[in-house]
């Protein structure tokens, strides 16, 4: 018997995903307000890290002596994490979104990146039981030339290490 080889998604259907998206971050600007976007984005962004992802962060964090300790470890395995002098940051070179990186840069809302502050306060967060926020610094859905999100940990929540 035939069985005919699995076909990977068409770039037809990537491509009406890549327009739904856009209409739909679009009409958010267009009819609600920047808070309500702003949290409606972060709450998809806490959904989407990989639960993986922040099992792993909080097991480092509960091996770590402290914050300071923990992003210290933290940046060895993630290359994305930077600890300057200034404030911690996640710095991409790229978008990784696998729902947006195609579009062509100009088509999509910086409104979107607010996905991507929801999952790095949720990685924080979670990971070292304190209250986070995060700020969008660089965006290359805006046009930089890549993303940097300031992390900014506030007192309080799990105890101090």
């Amino acid at each position: 018997m035939y069985i005919p080889p699995v076909k990977s998604p068409s770039s037809e259907m990537s491509k009406r995903m890549q327009g739904w998206i856009t209409t739909l971050i679009e009409s958010l600007d267009e009819h609600v307000d920047e808070g309500a976007c702003r949290e409606a984005l972060e709450q998809c962004g806490r959904k989407c890290i990989p639960r993986s992802t922040v099992r792993k962060a909080k097991a480092l964090y509960d091996e770590s002596e402290g914050l300071e300790d923990f992003l210290e470890r933290y940046a060895a395995v993630n290359e994305h994490l930077h600890v300057e002098e200034g404030g911690v940051y996640m710095v991409y070179p790229r978008c990784y979104c696998s729902l947006v990186n195609k579009i062509p840069q100009g088509e999509l809302s910086v409104t979107w990146c607010n996905c991507s502050r929801g999952w790095v306060k949720e990685l924080f967060e979670v990971a070292t039981g304190r209250p986070v926020d995060v700020v969008l610094e660089k965006s290359v859905v805006k046009g930089d030339d890549g993303c940097r999100l300031m992390v900014m940990f506030r007192l309080g929540g799990s105890e101090e290490k």
